[in-house]
């Protein structure tokens, strides 16, 4: 025989469903909670690049994009992670020395390829041109910036004789030392870019500082009057250049000059010929004539009376 249960007391019903009211807040207030803790999380992914910063991206350790300045969102943690470097600022290593503001700058001592001992003090600057490189490839940027450039500036100076070094070889280092340090960096994959190699002193054993600074105030002082050699050259031989042009100039006119005279003397005198010719004693008389002219003029005439005047004195110059 079945036996049929007992219907719930009307205080039971009510308890009932103010549990059920009471179950259904707690659900909507965990669920708001869990929105809320997701959206926090979620936002966690909001991140900003500085203008002089770049932003390299890896999700789950991978290198996943590389982000310029902005606003960027990328996957929260665990997933993304982002790296910032600063991608425009120039920054400094001392090569040999530590960079100390007031600090004396010794450098690394060398030795030259005639056996002499010196110290420079090199100064290295560079930027980031590759973020994930310089992030992911290589370990202490500028320990190996450093060590670099310290071998290719020791190889160099090895290479040449210290005048040449303490003179006309200072800027030949520089750039070499930036050359070759480029080329190895590169072949390391380092992303970075070397910007100028300024040698900042270069120091010699005091006991032989001076007499080498007698040798460089001496090529100086070389240098110095071969420079004013080539300037009064090139002052002296445009004149001596134009003088000579024109010297030639006017003896070319002087000679095309003479050359006309002597022409013209020489036909006036065959045509002369040809007149005395044809009567030799009219043209005799017209050319004594047209001579006396020229020369009476000219001449200055003294008559003395010897006679005291007994005798009339006779002017009258004689014909040819």
């Amino acid at each position: 025989m079945n036996e049929s249960l007992p219907e719930p007391s009307q205080q039971q019903a009510s308890a009932l469903r103010r549990a059920r009211a009471s179950l259904g807040v707690r659900r909507h207030w965990i669920a708001l909670v869990l929105a809320v803790a997701a959206a926090g999380y979620l936002s966690t992914g909001f991140y900003a690049v500085n203008a002089d910063e770049h932003a390299v991206v890896r999700r789950f350790g991978a290198i996943d994009a590389r982000v310029g300045p902005g606003i960027h969102y990328r996957l929260p943690w665990p997933v993304d992670r982002v790296d910032v470097v600063k991608a425009t600022s120039v920054m400094k290593i001392g090569v040999g020395f530590a960079l100390a503001e007031g600090d004396a700058q010794e450098g690394v001592e060398l030795m030259t390829g005639d056996t002499n001992i010196l110290n420079i003090a090199l100064v290295l600057q560079y930027v980031i041109r590759n973020p994930s490189d310089y992030l992911f490839e290589i370990e202490r940027p500028q320990s190996l910036v450093g060590t670099l450039a310290e071998s290719v500036l020791t190889e160099t100076v090895v290479g040449m004789p210290i005048d040449e070094v303490l003179t006309t070889g200072r800027l030949a280092i520089q750039a070499r030392v930036k050359l070759k340090t480029q080329e190895m960096l590169d072949r390391y994959r380092s992303g970075v870019q070397i910007a100028s190699v300024n040698i900042m002193s270069i120091t010699l054993d005091k006991s032989v500082a001076p007499a080498f600074q007698d040798v460089a105030d001496a090529l100086a002082d070389r240098e110095k009057a071969q420079n004013e050699a080539r300037a009064y050259a090139n002052d002296q031989i445009p004149k001596a250049r134009g003088e000579g042009h024109t010297k030639v100039s006017d003896a070319q006119s002087y000679k095309q000059q003479r050359v006309a005279e002597a022409v013209g003397n020489a036909d006036r005198f065959l045509a002369l010929l040809k007149e005395y010719e044809k009567a030799p004693e009219v043209t005799r008389s017209r050319l004594y004539l047209d001579t006396m002219e020229r020369i009476m003029p000219k001449v200055k005439m003294y008559v003395i009376d010897s006679q005291g005047g007994r005798v009339p004195v006779n002017l009258r110059v004689s014909a040819p």
